[in-house]
């Protein structure tokens, strides 16, 4: 019996939801002090129904800049992809949603990001690059840590 093949696509990538808020604009642009960026990533995917092997992957990335008490900026964008997703082993499947569809993903949404904080009249927020192996990885250790405890 011959083996189907492997197959892992992009079937499309998209903005999936996004919101900015500067809730001390006018003032927060002359504000002296520089405001401490904090960055969050989430990813979530789910099989779409109706839709044999398409998988959608949302990663999640929030930024807020804030200084003392007060907000500068705070930024969520949710950036999707549609995979296509067939013939792979079921223990690589976390590791390939978990890791390669976030780095195809990030830059996408980084420019969003950055877009989003340039238009709403801050110094445009270039993101650094993630490592999602290394995040992935991490997630691992720590979950084999929780369940030996």
């Amino acid at each position: 019996m011959e083996e189907a093949e492997a197959v892992f696509m992009i079937e499309r990538v998209y903005v999936k939801d996004s919101s900015f808020e500067s809730p001390n604009a006018p003032l927060s642009f002359v504000q002296t002090e520089a405001p401490t960026v904090d960055v969050g990533l989430n990813t979530a995917s789910n099989q779409v129904e109706g839709m044999d092997g398409l998988t959608e992957v949302i990663l999640t990335v929030t930024v807020k800049a804030k200084a003392g008490e007060s907000t500068y900026f705070a930024v969520e964008v949710q950036q999707a992809g549609l995979f296509r997703i067939q013939n792979i082993p079921e223990e690589h499947l976390p590791a390939l949603i978990a890791v390669h569809c976030p780095t195809i993903l990030f830059p996408y949404a980084r420019e969003v990001v950055a877009d989003m904080v340039g238009r709403g009249g801050f110094q445009p927020l270039h993101l650094h690059p993630v490592n999602f192996e290394a995040l992935y990885q991490q997630a691992q250790q720590e979950q084999v840590g929780h369940t030996t405890q």
